[in-house]
């Protein structure tokens, strides 16, 4: 795996995003973190839901799940994989 620095990535974009769109992930290293540039497949078919769509879903919230709401918004998450 190579690390490519931004300088390189703006040399040489076109290639880069050609390899990674060929399905090899391209990782830039920017003041010490780790980009990756890979291919994405999007989600077809879902539709977007118009504003106040779910707005009766919370009409007459229950205490317990709001306090269990609160407690993971103050709780840092992580991506499982």
């Amino acid at each position: 795996m190579k690390l490519l620095s931004v300088s390189e990535l703006k040399a040489s974009a076109g290639r880069i995003l050609d390899r990674a769109l060929a399905g090899q992930p391209q990782y830039v290293v920017r003041d010490g973190a780790v980009v990756i540039i890979s291919k994405a497949e999007l989600i077809t078919g879902v539709e977007e839901r118009p504003p106040g769509y779910f707005a009766d879903a919370y009409a007459d919230p229950d205490a317990e799940r709001l306090g269990f709401e609160k407690a993971m918004a103050r709780k840092k998450q992580r991506i499982e994989r």
